[in-house]
């Protein structure tokens, strides 16, 4: 096994984790107790701080109140790239409204203007992954079988059939893009 690297070369890894929130506690409560520790373990055996960015707490209301929701969900995919974690379900999640397009967002990310109407967590896959697949080379995709939405009840389900249209095209998606660029999923 190789030397870890010396306190010179101290190193920091952030990873975002991309998903809804009602449909995937489960899965964020096991990386939370299990998966990040062993792996700040790890690294701290190699001399690399390790962060998860996991917004499921949600956004302070301050930010909230001034429309900053998604600019600060891209501004933290932008600083963990390449490291990336989607975790996908039934549901499409939460839609913003207009308003959160601010002039200022607009201008730094004229990509979403053509996107209204998409929830959060499609957009954090876009901007972390799916728009620069150059950057799959961290990224992980993990799709939940539909059966186990369905036998977990309304809180796994599409939220509506438009809802659910949405989010097989962006499954589609994310498949033929880890097909094409070998992300794994």
């Amino acid at each position: 096994m190789a030397q870890p690297v010396g306190p010179s070369c101290n190193r920091s890894i952030r990873v975002f984790v991309s998903s809804t929130f009602r449909d995937m506690v489960e899965e964020r409560e096991a990386l939370m107790s299990h998966t990040w520790p062993a792996l700040r373990q790890f690294c701290r055996e190699w001399q690399v701080e390790f962060t998860e960015v996991d917004l499921r707490w949600g956004i302070p209301e301050a930010q909230s109140m001034r429309h900053e929701t998604l600019t600060l969900c891209l501004n933290e995919i932008r600083a963990c790239q390449p490291y990336f974690i989607g975790l996908v379900g039934e549901r499409h999640g939460w839609v913003p409204g207009p308003e959160a397009l601010t002039a200022d967002l607009q201008e730094e990310q004229p990509w979403l203007t053509a996107l209204t109407g998409r929830s959060v967590t499609e957009l954090e896959i876009l901007h972390g992954v799916l728009n620069n697949p150059e950057l799959a080379g961290r990224a992980f995709f993990y799709l939940r079988d539909p059966a186990y939405a369905q036998a977990r009840g309304a809180d796994c389900l599409p939220e509506s059939a438009e809802a659910a249209t949405q989010q097989d095209n962006l499954k589609s998606t994310i498949r033929k893009t880890c097909a094409a660029h070998q992300i794994p999923l």
